[in-house]
């Protein structure tokens, strides 16, 4: 009994240890969230360069409750985790697939996205599509764009070990090259289907998946009271409906090809 008391409270004692960030967050009066410049129909801006998308107000209906402003904080994708390790932001909403390896890094909170990473491709290049054994059959001619330090990256390598992988700092870059018809196709996330095709009809998507992956959001590891805030925020959300509004709104209603 006295074994089991000691260990209550040094449970105790650590979550009150870490109990500050939101109190932080609170004094300071703006909550700071890591992006990249965009990722569609998640984050993106308007013609008045105004930042938009399901994640900006999922972000902004955070810090109504919490009595803030919120402040998003640019960085390369690549370098986005170093940049909340070293405090520059309380934490990254920006549609990041949870993985085991991020996982060492930071924690995460309960999903709040459920994806997966697909083929895209220019029917004007290949007007009759593009197989997976097509593809395998290239070998180390074909040439696949991605957005460097994503799960398309890592999906791409692991799937296509021949092939020759061109890495670019946004998923807009990457996509250029299939647009421009330099690359064979795009590894991405199947939602940036809606706002690509939009822009450019000749881009087109396999109707199935490389993967499944959830998204969440990376909090520093000893941000314990802001994990807990964040996965009660996401559950509440998920509960009364607001998630699958937006989701609706972002990613079916919007035109992103305005």
């Amino acid at each position: 009994m006295k074994k089991f008391i000691g260990i209550l409270l040094v449970v105790i004692f650590a979550l009150v240890g870490f109990s500050g960030k939101i109190e932080e967050i609170q004094k300071r009066g703006v909550l700071l969230v890591g992006q990249d410049p965009a990722y569609a129909p998640f984050y993106g801006v308007n013609e008045k360069g105004e930042r938009i998308g399901y994640e900006i107000e999922l972000a902004k209906m955070m810090a109504d409750v919490l009595g803030v402003k919120v402040k998003f904080v640019i960085t390369n994708w690549d370098g986005i985790i170093p940049a909340l390790l070293s405090n520059k932001f309380d934490f990254v909403l920006a549609g990041m697939t949870i993985t085991p390896e991020r996982a060492l890094k930071v924690n995460f909170t309960t999903a709040y996205y459920e994806t997966g990473q697909t083929v895209f491709y220019n029917s004007e290049k290949y007007p009759n599509g593009i197989t997976f054994e097509d593809l395998k059959k290239m070998g180390s001619k074909v040439k696949i764009a991605v957005q460097l330090g994503t799960t398309g990256e890592f999906t791409a390598e692991k799937l296509f070990p021949e092939a020759k992988i061109l890495t670019f700092e946004t998923v807009d870059a990457a996509a250029y090259q299939i647009i421009t018809k330099k690359a064979d196709i795009l590894i991405f996330d199947e939602l940036y289907y809606g706002s690509i095709s939009k822009k450019y009809p000749s881009i087109k998507v396999w109707n199935k998946l490389l993967n499944k992956e959830k998204l969440g959001i990376a909090v520093k590891k000893d941000n314990l009271d802001l994990l807990l805030w964040l996965n009660t925020f996401i559950e509440c959300k998920k509960t009364d409906g607001t998630l699958e509004q937006l989701k609706q709104k972002w990613m079916v209603d919007y035109d992103w090809g305005e």
